[in-house]
């Protein structure tokens, strides 16, 4: 039965994309457009640099210095921090990336990977800033100054979550090797613009059209829409839901970049619907106060 229902979903999918095909060629334009515009020229530097630190001893002086605090208060590696500080410039889907080095580099358990990953879905904050120009500046800093206080309160939650910690052995420098580098990160953003197209294109198929349901397919096309959204504090709440969820593209993006490790993800979804429920309740909060004062 659940073959039989893949199959016809399958063939309803393809009479869609033919019968639509005009929105969607139009759909694929506005996802190359975005990722032209916003996703290469914000993560093709960082990655970069993500990879001139690995290969250096600079990984070593940043876990360091902040590693042992970092550790003893979410109870996981001392170099899970640096997958947390790269994540606060960089955004996802940079983190999956970042847990993905450490992992290849045999510095972290696959359950510290979750853990990290659970508390690191941050968002590159020029990015955000440039794609929420509806929202006035200081509003636009509360929701990137809140998701990154929400990502610390699910790492103090999930701290209870049990997992082995790696002996914390230095890592060694080595050679950085340019082209390897961008090569890596190409193949990366790539993968990004596949996602992109994909989820942008489906959510084309969809008759409704409705910010929240284009978010949840990709976020960054969800949030520009919430600029057709009349009342300012729909746009604002609707904003912080999209970041909360993430979209189904920046999860397939992570998936994708950490397949070859078959983590068990049930503790991200987790982290997912706590982060959605504790920035309603600060925006609810921020509301009460803005009143009161």
């Amino acid at each position: 039965m659940i073959k039989l229902l893949k199959n016809v979903s399958i063939i309803l999918l393809i009479i869609l994309t033919i019968i639509k095909r005009p929105t969607i060629t139009t759909a694929i334009i506005e996802a190359i457009n975005i990722w032209i515009t916003n996703i290469f020229p914000a993560l093709f530097p960082i990655l970069i640099i993500s990879d001139l630190i690995i290969s250096s001893n600079l990984i070593n002086n940043i876990t360091d210095v902040i590693g042992p605090v970092f550790s003893k208060i979410f109870k996981v590696s001392k170099y899970s921090s640096y997958v947390f500080i790269m994540s606060l410039l960089s955004g996802c889907p940079s983190n999956a990336k970042y847990t993905k080095d450490l992992l290849d580099f045999n510095l972290i358990t696959k359950e510290e990977a979750i853990k990290i990953l659970s508390m690191s879905l941050l968002y590159n904050p020029i990015l955000i800033l440039t794609i929420t120009g509806y929202l006035n500046k200081n509003d636009t800093w509360f929701i990137i100054l809140t998701n990154i206080l929400i990502n610390l309160i699910i790492g103090l939650i999930n701290r209870r979550y049990y997992c082995q910690i790696k002996d914390e052995k230095k890592m060694l420098s080595r050679n950085f090797n340019l082209i390897n580098s961008i090569s890596k990160t190409i193949d990366t953003l790539m993968l990004v613009l596949g996602s992109l197209v994909l989820f942008i294109a489906l959510s084309s198929l969809i008759s409704y059209d409705h910010p929240l349901l284009d978010g949840i397919f990709e976020i960054t096309n969800g949030i520009k829409e919430n600029f057709f959204i009349e009342n300012y504090n729909y746009q604002l709440l609707f904003t912080g839901i999209l970041m909360s969820f993430g979209g189904l593209s920046i999860q397939t993006q992570i998936k994708s970049i950490l397949k070859d490790y078959k983590l068990e993800y049930s503790l991200f979804y987790k982290s997912r619907i706590i982060h959605l429920i504790l920035f309603i309740l600060i925006l609810q909060l921020k509301v009460i106060f803005s009143i009161i004062s």
